[in-house]
């Protein structure tokens, strides 16, 4: 697999699980703890609480629309491994 450069804040830098920016793995936005949330790329305490505040988050359009998560964003959280419930 090639290595991803995105030229932002702790690409390649271990994460407190042990596990690297980017690496394949899917987190749920609609059942994740708030820890998991914020290690996704971009992610901090306060927007993990967006997201767990606007559950069932039932499309990435639902996700626009809080906060701080703009069309970019959504990207970066695509990439970084982020799913929601019954969606790809």
């Amino acid at each position: 697999m090639a290595t991803q450069i995105h030229n932002h804040p702790g690409q390649g830098e271990p994460r407190s699980h042990g596990r690297t920016h980017h690496e394949n793995r899917e987190i749920d936005l609609n059942s994740a703890s708030a820890d998991e949330l914020v290690d996704l790329p971009m992610v901090g305490p306060e927007k993990a609480q967006g997201l767990i505040n606007a559950r069932p988050i039932r499309s990435w359009a639902d996700v626009k629309k809080i906060p701080g998560f703009s069309s970019g964003m959504v990207d970066d959280l695509k990439s970084g491994g982020a799913r929601l419930s019954g969606s790809g």
